[in-house]
């Protein structure tokens, strides 16, 4: 359990663990302030409701995120820099890249709940569904379609479809990512991870 400095800080965390097992709806202000242990009205002193909170963990998990792709050196820039930067680094590279941002959203208890969390409430919020397509089915896709297509371009890959690339690439990423919520089995399925990016390198880097 990390060390929270903050009564906000812990109004977060409290609210975020709330809503992952009982919904937004089953709690109550009153039910964070007491999970918290401060009294009922000390609670408004830090947000003026529930939404003003679930936004807070929305902006607290992107902070979160941020932080894991800085330490994992996630190239950043354009498309076209991005690409020449991964065309650089060695395919153990790559897969320490996709163990640890693996690693962080099965291990990481704040990513593990933010998930949960995401998954029951996205038939009754549309933030909560937005931010489900976003982390997980969207961003993914198009940031490394658009990877995957400057690679081609600058000669790493074989003429594929970009876009059916970066589906082999994440699509397996994504069921393993949902089978770690209900097999508890990370240590297995890191390594099967190791050896999916060693697979993909071979099938589609012309180089290797």
């Amino acid at each position: 359990m990390e060390k929270l400095n903050s009564t906000k800080e812990r109004i977060i965390f409290e609210s975020l663990n709330l809503f992952s097992q009982k919904g937004y709806d089953g709690v109550s202000m009153r039910d964070i302030a007491a999970a918290v242990g401060i009294k009922g009205a000390s609670i408004y002193n830090h947000f003026k409701g529930k939404e003003e909170i679930f936004n807070a963990i929305f902006n607290e998990m992107t902070k979160r995120y941020d932080t894991i792709a800085g330490s994992l050196a996630i190239p950043q820039g354009n498309a076209n820099e991005i690409a020449h930067t991964y065309m650089q680094i060695t395919e153990s590279d790559l897969q320490l890249i996709a163990q640890g941002l693996f690693s962080f959203f099965i291990k990481d208890d704040f990513a593990c709940k933010f998930r949960k969390m995401l998954i029951g409430e996205q038939y009754k919020n549309k933030l909560a569904r937005d931010t489900l397509k976003k982390y997980f089915f969207e961003e993914p896709i198009k940031y490394q379609t658009e990877l995957f297509d400057n690679m081609i371009k600058q000669g790493a890959f074989g003429a594929f479809d970009p876009q059916i690339m970066a589906l082999h690439f994440y699509s397996p990423i994504l069921f393993l990512l949902m089978a770690n919520d209900i097999t508890n089995d990370s240590e297995r399925l890191e390594q099967i991870i190791q050896s999916h990016v060693y697979q993909f390198s071979k099938i589609y880097n012309k180089n290797l």
